[in-house]
Parts: structure tokens; C-alpha cells; sequence
């Protein structure tokens, strides 16, 4: 192999590496979430007594660890406890529950619900329940909402759907290739289970292509040079 063959396939292998880490442990995916810009948000339907607030959502990731919701207390504080729940479709048993003192919640800052990790969460659809039994009409929670652009769920207050959607974030323990492949090796024995295990195999690939892109180049360079050296007619 040439040394211009070796150079050429050491940055092929080089900037494989790099893209394959970065798909790996650097690319985040799968946490559902709605964030529309601060000029479209508006005040949702109060919940109070009878009339819940619940949004639907599908998160894209294992391993769902927390959900946010932004509450806006302008006109008000709510006198009362906030019960959230998280419910998932297929099931008459909630995923989790709690209970919030309303000095809890600041105006306009996302509160973070830390949920017992959900491992199977993937393509399902959840619901997120905010309520405020305890409340009379005027004393409940407003959250925040933007225009009905999260088209894998829907808002509704009571018994009724609303235009918009909840502004909410997810957090999940498996947005990474890397998690994904973790789970899918649990398995398998030791030490083929393990991260040192798929780095050696990824350098082994990586190291098999390098051999044909420098075979590959070696014969291109080496038929060009008979090419050049052949006798004209």
C-alpha cells in the first residue's frame, strides 16, 4: 500500500469513528417534548374540582424518567393540593402519582416530575393528569399552552378537548444508541455483554474496512500507473 493509499484511509476510518461515536453516546432522540416559542404560549383552561387537565403524549425512547409542565400563576395561586398522575394507554393502574403543595410551583419555570423509571415506554401512549379536586372555580391551576401543533396527542380539560396543546418536556434514561445496545446485550455472557466488548468490535470493523479502502486504493493508484506507463500506439 502507498503512503498516500495508508493517509487516505486512516482519515476515512478516522471520520467513520468519529461519526460512529457521535451516533452512539453524543446524538440525543426520543424524549418527547412541546416547546413552542414564548410569543404563541397563552394560559390554559383552569383546573379545578371536577376538570382535570390531560395531555397525551408518545415518547420515543425507553426508559422514561421525568415530565415537565410549566404552570403560570399570574392570576393566581391555587389554594389548594395539585394531584398529577401519569397513566398509560392499556392499563386501569397509573404509572405514578403525587401530590404537590402549591408552593411548589413558581410562575413560568418548568417543574420537573421525577418519575420511577418506566423501562417499556417506547411507542406508547401516555397521559399526563393535572388536577385540583379540591378547588372551587377561580382558586384552580392554569398551565401553559401553544397552538395544536403536537400531533401525536391531544389536550383536554374535564371531559372536553381544547385547542392547543400542553407545553411539557420528557427525560428518558435511553436516548442513545448506546443505551439501546445495552439493553439488547444484558443477554448475552460475559464479557460480550460489555462496552469494551462493541468498542473492540467497531475498531475491528473499522480496521477491516480500512485494509479494503487501502487494497481498493492501492489497485486504482497501480492501474493508473500501468495506464501511464504503457506504450502509446
Amino acid at each position: 500500500m502507498s503512503r498516500r493509499s495508508a493517509v487516505t484511509a486512516g482519515v476515512i476510518v478516522a471520520a467513520a469513528l468519529a461519526v460512529e461515536t457521535w451516533l452512539l453516546v453524543g446524538r440525543r432522540s426520543g424524549e418527547a417534548a412541546y416547546q413552542p416559542p414564548a410569543a404563541v404560549v397563552v394560559p390554559s383552561l383552569e383546573a379545578a374540582g371536577a376538570d382535570a387537565i390531560t395531555q397525551t403524549f408518545v415518547p420515543g425512547a425507553d426508559g422514561l424518567a421525568g415530565v415537565s409542565f410549566v404552570p403560570l400563576l399570574a392570576a393566581g395561586r391555587p389554594r389548594a393540593p395539585i394531584d398529577l398522575r401519569l397513566e398509560v394507554e392499556g392499563s386501569d393502574v397509573p404509572e405514578a402519582q403525587r401530590q404537590l403543595r402549591p408552593d411548589e410551583l413558581v410562575d413560568g419555570v418548568p417543574f420537573w416530575w421525577d418519575l420511577p423509571r418506566i423501562e417499556r415506554a417506547a411507542a406508547r401512549v401516555f397521559t399526563l393528569r393535572i388536577a385540583v379536586p379540591a378547588a372551587a372555580p377561580g382558586e384552580g391551576l392554569r398551565v401553559a399552552v401553544g397552538p395544536p401543533e403536537y400531533r401525536w396527542g391531544q389536550l383536554r380539560v374535564g371531559p372536553r378537548g381544547q385547542w392547543g396543546d400542553l407545553m411539557f418536556a420528557t427525560r428518558a434514561s435511553q436516548v442513545h444508541v448506546l443505551d439501546t445496545l445495552r439493553v439488547l446485550r444484558r443477554p448475552l455472557p460475559w464479557p460480550l455483554r460489555t462496552d469494551g466488548a462493541l468498542v473492540i468490535g467497531l475498531l475491528l470493523m473499522n480496521l477491516a474496512a480500512a485494509i479494503v479502502i487501502g487494497h481498493l486504493a492501492g489497485a486504482g493508484t497501480g492501474n493508473g500507473a500501468a495506464v501511464a506507463d504503457s506504450p502509446g500506439p
